[in-house]
């Protein structure tokens, strides 16, 4: 009996899985820091854009487990934070129903889908910057 076929997964789009050296995995929209912010020059650090941390919730009874989403810092309103490379194990694409719901949450704070999604798909390995709000969006509720 063969698997049931998996539905393409969706890239257009700079939503990753970030692991970092601390343990935590975090989903957000992420890019790259440029110096001078020139597309050709070096990488001199990293951005997550409204990011969630991820965990393995309890099994449940008919054996799914739950995916638990938790603002990654939940002290300040700022929605982006920069890091260094030294600080990441590595960077994936989502599942598409991890996806879906960060989708949701992101529309929740006011993004719209010509905010999150491109117009083709790109390669994978795509870490260029996530499109900007034209304001900042103030999600500290959690």
């Amino acid at each position: 009996m063969n698997p049931p076929a998996q539905k393409q997964l969706i890239t257009n789009h700079n939503v990753r899985i970030i692991s970092l050296v601390t343990g935590d995995q975090v989903l957000a929209l992420f890019g790259e820091i440029r110096e001078n912010n020139e597309p050709d020059t070096k990488v001199i650090g990293y951005s997550m854009n409204f990011p969630y941390l991820l965990k393995l919730g309890e099994v449940r009874e008919d054996g799914n487990i739950p995916i638990e989403y938790t603002r990654w810092c939940p002290f300040s309103p700022i929605e982006e934070h920069r890091l260094s490379g030294e600080h990441i194990i590595s960077v994936v694409y989502p599942d598409n129903g991890i996806l879906d719901n960060f989708v949701a949450k992101l529309k929740d704070v006011g993004l719209t889908e010509e905010q999150i999604f491109f117009a083709e798909e790109q390669q994978n390995g795509n870490t260029s910057e996530p499109t900007e709000t034209e304001q900042p969006v103030d999600n500290s509720a959690g």
